[in-house]
């Protein structure tokens, strides 16, 4: 289902980025005793949020929830912090498409292809020669949080390697474009290698030799299993914006008792004027937002579990069976028992 783009989204407001950063990020913080919940209210965001494996945030949540914890936590390596704490599994089905590859370099490729869906914030462009291969890392958003996103991916990275080739040296030299943070000692103890700062590129240089190093975890079937799901999760809608994301998410949260406008508004602490004026920009309705909301799950419980319709309305916050069967049709066409006979007859 396609929301109607509005005029005033840009794609930093486009809900397309894996929670994984944000995630890692409240780990560090409760680490370092500050209440992540506090910091993610300002996005009328909560943790069951980043938990839920379909919700997505836009490159402007992030980037703020970055840019709050760098404020909160200022002399902390907080980059390299949230990166070591990631592995290949915090890339989901990236992740386990790299580990059932059949070498390190056709890991990396898919890597490459698919990095954004693992949650990765920067531009990853990739160069080779005979002798070593190139990583440059590029970030599009607010460059004062550069640091922090460089220290992110190369620290996750370097997790990656180790775990793949083991104790092999993996590093060769890597050059980043601002200047040597105070805590410079913990990049040197983590990457052991050269190291320049204040290059004109971010970036990490390897033994090409490296990428022939075959995976003893390769299996054929299983990685095209993981490939076919990466190519249907790169076809999820990329323009959905991160206030419906929120929206559906708080909706998520309260499915027998919908909540009402100014309660979505509360919740994402904001006025109910603010937030009609928002949807208006994204050219869509609460109502239309609601109805959508429902119709996605009624379908979905129709399909996979055996409720009666009196149940499904009841989990839909519908007063009635009645009120649930009118809006069903009016949203498919058709009533939900043609639905459910339909499906099971296509399945």
């Amino acid at each position: 289902m396609r929301y109607s783009k509005g005029s005033g989204l840009t794609s930093d407001d486009k809900a397309s980025i894996t929670p994984n950063i944000a995630l890692t990020l409240t780990q560090v913080l409760s680490e370092n005793d500050i209440a992540p919940a506090r910091m993610l209210a300002r996005f009328g965001l909560t943790i069951d949020d980043l938990e839920d494996p379909s919700f997505r945030l836009s490159r402007r949540q992030t980037s703020g929830m970055i840019a709050q914890a760098i404020m909160l936590l200022p002399t902390l390596p907080l980059g390299l912090l949230v990166g070591s704490k990631q592995n290949v599994n915090s890339l989901g089905m990236v992740g386990f498409a790299m580990m059932t590859s059949s070498t390190f370099g056709e890991a990396i490729e898919h890597c490459l292809t698919y990095h954004k869906e693992g949650g990765t914030m920067v531009d990853i462009e990739f160069m080779a020669t005979e002798q070593e291969c190139t990583a440059v890392f590029r970030n599009q958003g607010n460059a004062a949080i550069t640091p922090f996103l460089v220290e992110e991916v190369t620290a996750h990275l370097m997790n990656i390697g180790q775990a793949m080739l083991g104790t092999r040296t993996l590093l060769k030299r890597m050059e980043f474009d601002y200047p040597a943070p105070s805590y410079v000692a913990n990049y040197r103890q983590l990457f052991n290698c050269p190291m320049q700062f204040s290059a004109p590129r971010n970036c990490i240089v390897c033994e090409a030799s490296l990428f022939a190093v075959p995976l003893n975890t390769h299996n054929p079937l299983a990685q095209r299993q993981a490939l076919e799901h990466l190519q249907r999760m790169a076809m999820r809608d990329p323009d959905t914006p991160d206030l419906i994301e929120s929206i559906e998410s708080v909706f998520r949260r309260n499915w027998e008792s919908p909540p009402n406008m100014a309660e979505i508004a509360k919740n994402l602490n904001l006025t109910e004027r603010t937030l009609r004026r928002h949807l208006d920009q994204c050219g869509m309705s609460f109502q239309q937002i609601r109805a959508q909301m429902q119709e996605r799950r009624a379908r979905n419980l129709l399909e996979t579990r055996h409720l009666t319709q009196s149940e499904i309305a009841e989990q839909l916050g519908f007063t009635d069976v009645r009120s649930f069967r009118r809006a069903f049709k009016s949203w498919t066409g058709k009533t939900p028992g043609d639905y459910r006979i339909n499906h099971s007859l296509t399945s």
